[in-house]
């Protein structure tokens, strides 16, 4: 049953995930790499889809062409998030700055 309830959390993420890449708050899909789909998808598990949407300087940093991981990375630790659970979000932000 609770891997059920795991399955069905992780399913509603990774569509979460997956309608915020393609429809970014500025509008414009990202054209990301898998490596930062699977950090999206992550975050959003988290966070929730309105938490991840907010991360507007993230998102701007990501519909770049090419997009710009570091900067990415700098927006994800320049947030509540970062003080809230530093130890993750520094690890999920080092795995987008080499998400390319």
């Amino acid at each position: 049953y609770l891997e059920e309830i795991l399955e069905k959390d992780l399913q509603t993420a990774i569509d979460t995930a997956e309608d915020l890449i393609n429809n970014c708050p500025s509008g414009r899909k990202a054209a990301i790499s898998d490596k930062a789909r699977n950090i999206i998808i992550e975050m959003v598990f988290q966070l929730g889809g309105r938490g991840v949407s907010k991360f507007r300087k993230m998102w701007a940093a990501l519909q770049e062409d090419p997009p710009n991981y570091f900067e990415a990375h700098v927006q994800m630790l320049d947030s509540k998030w970062a003080s809230q659970t530093p130890a993750r979000a520094y690890e999920m932000a080092e795995q987008m700055k080499n998400a390319g």
